[in-house]
């Protein structure tokens, strides 16, 4: 592993760390009854944005957003319950997993669904639990169970291993051969049997039992957890498409061709309003200050013309040198004119690769 892959594996190691005491200090809080944030607020998405930068994060939305991953659903092991392995490859193991997907929960990136109910046992708390039938009368776990034939000349009730003569069928009370089930015999009912005490009963009684510590249990006693399956919220999608499909890479290109980027991305313009963009950056060119401003809007079809009108508004007040708008897809035909006619430079394409390429050629025309 070279100094990048340790530097971002450090990194998450300490981001979980942190993650970690984090759950444990709320969980705290909550206990205590001082909470101030319910259990449905979400991060705003200034709080998000830190978390798209992190490399195991943008690994696992990168594919929802491929259409590699639709829903991120857990596989069900008999003894350490839900686990999902791609995550665990991403984040390095289960524990760490667990806390990357509860927190991107908690920040309102993931979208919870309930996929299935796992029992856990009372005693020592773990999974590997099974549903086992006892005796009704001894309470033995060695039970059988046994269908009940009828045969319809005689009138002969017994079980299915008593209509077999030298495994053939035949009836134990008038010892006559019978042709075939449906015809001369017929099942009319079922009961179970004990290989312990030899009584036979109706039902027998089911319990859970835990093959950890050999408890058995009711499901009153029982306790109850819920296993989850995930999927990417519509706008953490678009925010992460944003910050990282489309703003990292130009981001990359500002930097190559020499421009600062602004740690603030707000602006004061000349009315005293601050004003905020999605990228601030500037050069000194041939003792000339070059500001650079950046807004970006995506969509499902077309952007419309309030975003070329939020725009416009913004760079009026601001005067930078340059004033960009993304549109991704594109910009509706209304908002095309509009543009024209407040002279914005606007940069359409559906794919982070289109936007880059016309964003180095726009970037070449100012320099």
């Amino acid at each position: 592993m070279g100094p990048h892959g340790i530097a971002s594996s450090a990194r998450f190691n300490g981001y979980i760390l942190g993650l970690e005491r984090t759950i444990a200090l709320e969980r705290a809080v909550v206990g205590s009854g001082f909470s101030d944030r319910s259990s449905g607020d979400v991060l705003s998405r200034a709080e998000r944005v830190p978390l798209y930068e992190i490399p195991e994060v943008q690994v696992l939305l990168r594919m929802f957003v491929d259409g590699n991953l639709a829903e991120l659903s857990p596989e069900m092991h008999p003894v350490l319950g839900a686990r999902y392995p791609r995550v665990e490859e991403i984040a390095g193991d289960p524990q760490k997993a667990k806390a990357l997907l509860d927190q991107l929960v908690r920040a309102g990136i993931l979208r919870p669904k309930f996929y299935e109910k796992m029992t856990i046992c009372p005693s020592c708390s773990s999974k590997n639990v099974t549903f086992r039938y006892y005796c009704a009368y001894c309470g033995a776990h060695e039970i059988e169970k046994r269908d009940l034939y009828e045969h319809l000349e005689c009138g002969a009730i017994d079980s299915d291993d008593h209509f077999l003569k030298n495994g053939k069928p035949a009836c134990p009370r008038c010892r006559k051969p019978l042709s075939g089930l449906g015809s001369d015999y017929r099942q009319v009912g079922t009961w179970f049997q004990c290989r312990s005490c030899g009584k036979r009963f109706d039902a027998p009684e089911g319990r859970h039992y835990c093959r950890d510590c050999s408890s058995k249990f009711g499901v009153k006693e029982s306790v109850l957890d819920d296993a989850y399956s995930y999927v990417l919220d519509k706008t953490a999608q678009t925010e992460f498409a944003r910050e990282v499909l489309f703003l990292v890479p130009l981001k990359k290109i500002l930097r190559e061709a020499g421009y600062e980027l602004e740690t603030s991305s707000a602006v004061r313009g000349a009315s005293g309003t601050s004003h905020t963009f999605d990228l601030v950056s500037s050069k000194t060119q041939e003792n000339r200050r070059i500001t650079l401003t950046l807004d970006m809007t995506i969509s499902d079809k077309v952007c419309g013309e309030e975003h070329v009108i939020s725009v416009f508004a913004k760079t009026f007040d601001v005067s930078p040198t340059k004033s960009i708008l993304i549109a991704v897809p594109a910009l509706s035909d209304t908002a095309k004119k509009l543009a024209s006619m407040y002279k914005l430079e606007v940069i359409e394409g559906a794919r982070p690769e289109e936007i880059a390429q016309s964003f180095h050629e726009a970037l070449n025309r100012i320099s």
